[in-house]
């Protein structure tokens, strides 16, 4: 069996594409295939994982060796190490080079190795002290199967690819020694081979897009033009990149991050050393790209528009109350729950202008899909047939081709930190009217946490403007949470910014009483007054919906989240855990007011959870102040006589809907925060104080409360 077949063998779901395969990895749990299979010159097999998961790693996964991936005579030698030997055109181990080496001086003081995306070895830096204090580099490099005392070919790897892959923020330094100081600072941090002279030959795309690079330049000119060199090069790429290019104070002629560590002394701790560094890049402007942007920033210039000038218009909608144009929309729902079905349902009735289940007709127009979780073939085709599609109007957005400076092409995939792409297809696709992302957790990228607000803002905001722009409305599917929530809306999958960048919110599930009968329900709604619920069932083969005349009026998504027994359940810690923290919280502020960061701080000692704390200030009715302008947030206990009076125990709010249950819960009414009405504000203010996802009450609306900068 030849190295080809015995990977094949081992993944059932490889195709051919172009001269290689792709299959899904199984290193990781993949959805779609980001896998490439392919022949080397030498009859070795290739493998990468376009998600960023190590060669040995998926070698192991396929249940084999890596020298099962070398042609017979090849795998033989690698398993005999003494039989490296020394030939005319390379050596056959990077250990026989460094021996070679080594007899015409003395072994290497240092060794630094650098590797490809797959995790495998393609070069190294070897480093020789001289007896006068010198020192002299000599770079190895695998090319052509064989090991060579010369440099790596372009494109190179930067050092410690594999980390610099998984990381949010990187410094940057000249040399690998550097670097490695910084890394024992806790900090990811990468360099190119070659030095200064050499930027433009390393492939530096793996830090673009990243929430922040630190370039820290050695105190020479030639660290300083390197600094110069990686700016620009990154700034060839999109999207723009936060670069900080940032010079050490105090360092010596030609000295590095290393003479700033040894200045410390060896009494110094990595974290106080960490925290320094990380307050002098806070110093430094922030620019996007390019170290010649790293000037003072000029003066921005406001946009105000007066609201007497503006032109009162109505919302544009897909499909009336449900969908609107040029916004956002989620589709929330557990999987299996017909989502998939109803967006091809959607793209169907666009592609041929048929009517809408609840009446009207639907706009004439294509659909740009962007699916990772059925197969095209098998079933996206099959269901929007049956559908009824007129399927020259439905496109399939799955990669795109990138040309490089060197002519060469290469595939990337599809995530929503590059928006451009779907730019370019609405530019092909002049009638879109709908572009469906399905589901969004495949698409945020690797670098993005889909729990964190400000990063997932980051990304859907551009979508949310590009929808804007063009006039098409993007229907985002999106998973639901494990965990019980007492409002449909809590229940998406992720951070709230899902939910509080959406315009429109519709939840899709099954009815309790009859698991085939979907029904599609109404959730959050900016624009006007939800559209009352649909009821449908998938059925038929190829399987289509078939839905129900009646409307189900009055049922809201937040009615499908209380138990058969219509108790509503109340999110939260259990009380006895609550109650344990407002004692706790009570005895801590009984003196005096206490500063956020103060009590945040005392909470972890006693081991109290954040989260129980912040309700436990619900109970006390404490209203956070903010001492002075410039000073931090703080809790004090109100006083007695005050309006808002402590809660006399844990008590749980009447079951069914919020608006039905206001006679019911009296005493537990919503305060009238923003002024206007409290339906009117919901979307401003949750219940756990937040404004658009952040934490008003902990400060965190005000960096200086956290300790950040301005």
């Amino acid at each position: 069996m030849t190295p080809l077949e015995r990977v094949l063998e081992k993944l059932p779901t490889a195709r051919k594409s172009g001269g290689g395969w792709t299959a899904r990895c199984p290193a990781h749990d993949d959805n779609s295939p980001s896998l490439s299979v392919n022949r080397g010159d030498d009859g070795r097999i290739l493998l990468h994982c376009h998600a960023g998961c190590r060669f040995a790693d998926i070698v192991r996964a396929l249940g084999l060796t890596p020298a099962d991936l070398r042609p017979e005579k090849e795998a033989h030698r690698a398993k005999v190490p003494h039989m490296a030997v020394e030939r005319g055109n390379g050596f056959s181990s990077a250990e026989a080079v460094i021996r070679c080496l080594a007899r015409k001086s003395r072994p290497p003081s240092g060794r630094w190795e650098y590797h490809d995306a797959g995790g495998a070895m393609v070069g190294l830096t070897l480093r020789w002290d001289g007896p006068r204090g010198g020192k002299r580099y000599s770079p190895v490099a695998l090319i052509d199967g064989r090991w060579q005392i010369a440099g790596m070919p372009s494109p190179r790897p930067l050092y410690r690819l594999t980390e610099v892959r998984k990381a949010k923020r990187v410094v940057v330094t000249e040399g690998e020694k550097a670097a490695d100081a910084f890394r024992k600072l806790g900090f990811t941090a990468t360099t190119s081979a070659g030095g200064a002279d050499a930027v433009s030959r390393s492939d530096w795309t793996a830090l673009v897009g990243l929430l922040g690079v630190w370039i820290f330049p050695d105190n020479d000119a030639p660290g300083r033009r390197y600094a110069e060199a990686v700016a620009a090069e990154i700034a060839k790429h999109s999207p723009a990149t936060v670069v900080r290019v940032i010079e050490l104070p105090g360092l010596p002629e030609k000295g590095d991050i290393v003479d700033w560590i040894d200045a410390h002394g060896e009494a110094a701790e990595p974290d106080g050393m960490r925290a320094e560094l990380e307050a002098i890049a806070a110093d430094v402007t922030p620019q996007r790209g390019g170290y010649a942007a790293a000037k003072p920033r000029s003066r921005a210039v406001l946009n105000l528009v007066c609201l007497a000038d503006v032109e009162p218009t109505e919302v544009p909608w897909l499909w009336p109350s449900r969908i609107p144009l040029g916004r956002l929309t989620l589709l929330v729902g557990r999987p299996g729950a017909g989502k998939s079905f109803l967006t091809c349902d959607i793209a169907a009735r666009l592609s041929v202008g048929a009517p809408w289940p609840d009446g009207g007709t639907a706009p004439l127009g294509s659909t740009l899909l962007i699916s990772a979780e059925d197969d095209t073939a098998d079933t996206i085709a099959p269901r929007l047939n049956s559908a009824g599609a007129d399927l020259k109007r439905i496109h399939l957005l799955t990669a795109a081709k990138v040309v490089g400076e060197d002519g060469k092409e290469r595939v990337v995939a599809f995530d929503l930190q590059n928006v451009d792409l779907i730019r370019d297809a609405l530019d092909q696709l002049s009638d879109c009217k709908l572009v469906v992302i399905d589901p969004v957790g495949s698409y945020l990228g690797g670098r993005v946490d889909a729990h964190r607000d400000n990063e997932v803002r980051g990304v859907l905001a551009p979508l949310a403007a590009l929808a804007a722009e063009r006039g098409v409305a993007v229907l985002i599917v999106c998973h639901t949470r494990k965990a019980q929530s007492s409002f449909a809306d809590d229940a998406a999958l992720g951070s709230r910014a899902f939910v509080g960048l959406a315009r429109c919110v519709l939840h899709l599930a099954a009815d309790d009483k009859d698991r085939d009968r979907k029904l599609l329900v109404p959730g959050k709604s900016n624009l006007g007054e939800p559209a009352a619920g649909l009821a449908f069932t998938i059925s038929g083969k190829p399987a289509h919906l078939e839905w129900e005349a009646d409307p189900l009026d009055g049922l809201h998504a937040d009615d499908l989240m209380a138990p058969p027994d219509g108790s509503r359940q109340v999110g939260g810690p259990k009380p006895r855990a609550r109650d344990a923290a407002v004692d706790w919280l009570t005895r801590v502020l009984e003196n005096s007011p206490l500063l956020v960061r103060e009590i945040e701080a005392q909470a972890k000692a006693a081991g109290l959870a954040w989260r129980t704390v912040r309700r436990a200030r619900e109970e006390l009715a404490i209203i956070p102040h903010k001492q002075a302008f410039s000073g931090g947030w703080a809790w004090q206990l109100p006083n007695e006589g005050d309006h808002a009076h402590p809660r006399t125990g844990p008590r749980r709010e009447a079951g069914g809907h919020l608006r039905e249950n206001d006679a019911k819960n009296s005493d537990n009414r919503l305060q009238n925060v923003e002024g206007g009405q409290v339906q009117h504000n919901s979307a401003a203010f949750d219940e756990s104080n937040t404004v658009s996802g952040i934490d008003v009450a902990d400060g965190s609306l005000f960096p200086e409360a956290r300790g950040l900068p301005d």
